[in-house]
């Protein structure tokens, strides 16, 4: 009976303290700049067109930093690799030059894959 009570009074006094909290200071407690909004932070922080125009080609493609085409899969934006393989994750998909925005996706270069096995005249470059 007296684990009965306690419980019920533990019950009360969470809901009641639940119940009377200030809704001004719970919409205080996020505001900007406190770490908590991070895609806006960095949308607002980085625009995405200043820093992506140096790794890019006249046609928007992504390059590396010897020139190079970054190629990946359009179905599956975190995978990269070498222009005319196909994707790992769909087998389905062939790698072609990047032009959509892959800032802050986390990208797998697909020769890192157990299951990679590249054409033979592509091993040569």
């Amino acid at each position: 009976m007296n684990k009965l009570l306690i419980g019920a009074f533990a019950s009360i006094a969470i809901f009641l303290a639940s119940c009377g909290s200030d809704t001004k200071t719970a919409k205080d407690a996020h505001t900007d700049g406190d770490g908590h909004n991070h895609a806006t932070e960095q949308v607002a922080g980085k625009p995405a067109g200043k820093a992506a125009t140096k790794d890019r080609n006249e046609k928007g493609q992504l390059i590396d930093s010897k020139g190079q085409l970054i190629t990946g899969c359009p179905g599956h934006k975190e995978m990269i690799g070498s222009q005319g393989d196909k994707c790992p994750k769909c087998e389905y998909m062939t790698m072609i030059p990047i032009t959509w925005d892959i800032t802050g996706v986390d990208t797998v270069r697909v020769t890192t894959l157990a299951d990679y096995n590249p054409p033979a005249n592509k091993m040569k470059k």
